[in-house]
Order: structure tokens, then sequence, then C-alpha cells
């Protein structure tokens, strides 16, 4: 990140990129990024203010992309704009004009994420932990538990032998703790194959949690390869971990910052 700089500087830097949309692609987290935080991950919304800048971002830009670590037929349903790309599971799945898609790795993987949610819907019976099942994976929200560091700690306790006997990964969120596939794929490189394979010579990214900061780091290798050229944009609040200030070239400040932002892209 820069050592100082202001909003000003940020614009500045994007300037170039606005003014040549047609090869520049727009991507972004979800959650904490374009929507606030919701209690649930079922009460999450964006604005109609910020449907209506992505839309317009949708009909101007080169291709943008929602990269999330939700199922990616959720963040579309969010959304809800069809001329988007939605890349689910942290890029092990992904929605683009219509069709479904999946790493093909991950195929090995479907029964084994049923069986989690039963088994871990019975361990945390009787708690406020929210057992999220996805297509590839299982989420453990504890946001709503009173005693946050105590859940935490039992989250660790239950997943660790699962993590010891299956094949798979713990991905740390805001108030969240998820099991996915343990397989070497991650936000970083799904942005990496879709801007490549689509010859995109700008890419602006923003994130606001631990799992972008894969696409920051992707996106800055990209750029010192000489591939194209890059700005990765930390999205900071009370909740988010440092190393997004620390990883990202800039930093705005919360999701209304974003949707400023992105208007002024689509002015």
């Amino acid at each position: 990140m820069s050592d100082v700089y202001t909003l000003n500087d940020l614009y500045n830097a994007l300037k170039p990129l606005k003014d040549d949309p047609g090869n520049t692609g727009m991507f972004s987290d979800l959650d904490g990024t374009l929507s606030k935080i919701a209690r649930t991950p079922a009460n999450a919304t964006i604005t109609l203010g910020m449907r209506g800048v992505l839309r317009r971002l949708a009909e101007k830009y080169g291709i943008v992309g929602i990269i999330s670590g939700r199922d990616s037929s959720e963040a579309k349903k969010i959304v809800d704009i069809d001329n988007i790309a939605y890349i689910g599971n942290h890029g092990l799945e992904w929605i683009e004009n219509g069709k479904q898609f999946y790493a093909p790795e991950a195929f090995n993987f479907f029964g084994l994420t049923a069986s989690l949610e039963t088994d871990l819907s019975g361990s945390f019976k009787g708690t406020d932990i929210l057992v999220e099942k996805k297509k590839l994976g299982v989420a453990l929200h504890y946001r709503s538990v009173k005693d946050k560091e105590g859940a935490r700690g039992l989250i660790e306790k239950i997943i660790k032998p699962l993590i010891a006997e299956y094949p798979l990964r713990r991905l740390d969120g805001r108030y969240v703790i998820e099991l996915k596939p343990d397989l070497p794929i991650n936000k970083g490189d799904a942005i990496t194959v879709i801007t490549v394979s689509r010859g995109i010579d700008n890419v602006v990214y923003l994130g606001d949690d631990i799992t972008d900061i894969d696409a920051f780091g992707a996106l800055r290798t990209l750029q010192n390869e000489g591939k194209l050229r890059a700005i990765s944009v930390g999205v900071a609040s009370d909740e988010s971990p440092p190393q997004v200030e620390e990883e990202a070239d800039y930093v705005v400040k919360g999701v209304d910052e974003v949707e400023a932002l992105l208007s002024w892209m689509v002015e």
C-alpha cells in the first residue's frame, strides 16, 4: 500500500482506467464491500443505489465480476443483474452468461459437503452458531453469539478432527470460519484466469477481508509481469483485518465510499 495518499490520489490513479472502460475489468467482493455486513447471510442486501451503479458498470466496462465466498447463485440472487460474472466459493465455481461452471477438481467434494452440514448442525444444536451449507463447503457463523471468543473456541475444537480426517481447508473471515475443499484455488487464481483469458489491460479489485488479499497479490504479480495495470482497493471497517489495508494499493472506508467511488467510475 502507498505510504501516504488521499482519496484524491485514488481517483487520480483510476482516471486512466475510467477513460478506457472497454479494456478495464471491475471486480469486487460482495459482503462488506458492496453490501453491508448483515447479522446472518440470509439478511444481506445491496441498496437500490448500489444495484443501479453496478448495472451501469456492467454496461460500460469490459467485464464486471463479483468474487465471493458465497455460492455464485446466492451472490447472483442478491445482486440480481444478469450481465455480471459471479464467481463463488472463493473461485471454485462460477456463473457466466447464465451458465454454471465448476473447477474440475471440485466435483469430488459434493457428497462431503452434505455430510459435513449434517454432522456440524448436530454438533452446534442448541447454540447460536449458524451452520451454512454451501455447494462446496460449510460456513460456521458466530456473529450472533454473545461470547464470540467462546464460540470461536468451540468451533475450532469441533472442526480440528474433521480437518485432520478429511481433505478440508479452513478459511477465517469476519465472525465466520469456513471449511472448504483443500484445493489450491482462491480468489487470486479466479481473477487471474478471467483477466488473462479476456485479454483485459486494466483491472480494479475491491475487497474487505482476508481472502481478498489473494486477489490483491495475484493482480500485483500480473502487473509486475507487465501483463496488465492493476489497482486494488481495500475496504476498511472496525472489523476488517489490518492486513487488508496493508496489502491494498488504496483504502476506502466502508460500503458508502465504495458506492461513491463506483458511481464516479460511471459518470
